[in-house]
């Protein structure tokens, strides 16, 4: 199962980081594509907007690039203590210690992708099979760790 699950997220990685280079590769060329006109600064503006939307792009796109090189990193072997690449069911939701890409379906199963660095991350990290935890209020009970 965490083979499947790794490979669904790699598989949305690489979408997004796609989609991210679609959105670029077209900013680019508007920003190619605008001669500057009679409207002076006008045409500044809108080119100091696209040049930040840029920015913005090329951020994401480096988060997904990071991304995409800690799940390449991710042993799918049995782990008996919560690492990274371990999936971990507990008495209120199953989570898969990756990256944080939110709730994924992999065979009619619902997972938690989380970073190591997020809240339940860190709650998880280290953990073992009928150990507890809380976190906001609620209680956690890990019934495996594979």
């Amino acid at each position: 199962m965490k083979k499947l699950i790794l490979t669904h997220c790699q598989n949305i990685v690489d979408s997004k980081l796609l989609e991210l280079k679609q959105n670029l590769d077209k900013l680019r060329e508007s920003a190619n594509q605008d001669s500057k006109s009679s409207m002076g600064d006008k045409y500044e503006t809108g080119r100091a907007m696209v040049q930040l939307e840029q920015e913005n792009l090329m951020s994401r796109y480096g988060q997904l690039i990071d991304q995409k090189e800690l799940l390449s990193r991710i042993d799918t072997t049995k782990t008996t203590v919560v690492t990274l690449g371990s999936l971990v069911t507990t008495n209120v939701a199953q989570f898969f210690l990756s990256t944080g890409l939110g709730k994924v379906e992999v065979e009619n199963n619902s997972v938690f992708t989380v970073a190591l660095d997020s809240p339940i991350g860190q709650k998880l990290l280290r953990k073992k099979e009928g150990d507890n935890f809380e976190l906001n209020g609620k209680e956690y009970h890990i019934q495996t760790v594979s």
